[in-house]
């Protein structure tokens, strides 16, 4: 499962980036979203997964691609000239630092002691994320609050000509 999940992340992740139309690299964005959201629940995080199909694959994207639409500020490139050699270069560095992390990871100490010292990893709950928040972290989740409503208030001035 969790190579089903890592890979629709990384093909959303290479599709968006890609993708000369903005809004297209949008959608693809969405996709790397929902199987980073397939990655929290492997983790057995439901919570964080759910916030982040809501928050991001939800708010943020219609957000992100709303303001491109309005602000119109998306154009096209020109389609350039083919460089086949440049694409062959390129796929074959891919392949070489990719077989090089793969031998890296493979044998690295960290993967051993995971084999070795399996444990079952406690799952997270909206008790547990609430007494996190608003014991340790209270003070940067109001900076947040404030910094999204600044954020709204000027995603208003932008919209209306006169105020």
């Amino acid at each position: 499962m969790f190579l089903v999940f890592a890979l629709i992340t990384i093909i959303g992740a290479l599709a968006m980036f890609r993708q000369k139309n903005v809004i297209v690299a949008g959608l693809c964005m969405v996709l790397t979203f929902f199987g980073v959201a397939g990655l929290f629940l492997m983790l057995s995080n439901p919570v964080a997964a759910a916030l982040q199909i809501i928050v991001y694959s939800g708010a943020i994207m219609v957000l992100v691609l709303f303001t491109i639409m309005l602000l119109n500020s998306h154009e096209e490139e020109p389609a350039i000239q083919a460089r086949p050699i440049q694409r062959w270069v390129g796929a074959s560095l891919i392949a070489v630092f990719g077989a090089f992390a793969f031998y890296i990871v493979m044998g690295s100490k960290a993967l051993a002691d995971i084999d070795k010292a399996s444990r079952p990893i406690a799952g997270m709950n909206l008790v547990r994320v609430g007494e996190e928040i608003f014991r340790h972290y209270l003070l940067g989740f109001e900076i947040i609050g404030l910094l999204l409503l600044s954020a709204m208030v000027g995603a208003v001035a932008l919209t209306k000509k006169e105020l």
